[in-house]
């Protein structure tokens, strides 16, 4: 069962180096033109999608992590 008092940090640090690795497969991998162009922006749009999820998904733990700072 998850523990609702803290942020899994490892699944948005994951997120994070899934996108780099995206990105570095399509720059070799795809010659130059429009359509390396818009593979990087799908790549960086999904990366950026999951990270809001994972913003959602961890919106009660962080604000609890705040609370405790505070006190």
């Amino acid at each position: 069962m998850r523990d609702e008092g803290r942020p899994r940090w490892w699944w948005l640090y994951a997120v994070g180096a899934v996108l780099v690795a995206m990105l570095g497969l399509v720059e070799p991998q795809v010659g130059e033109g429009a359509l390396r162009t818009v593979l990087e922006v799908v790549v960086a749009i999904a990366g950026f999608s999951l990270m809001s999820v994972w913003l959602r998904v961890n919106r009660l733990a962080l604000e609890l992590e705040k609370g405790r700072r505070r006190a």
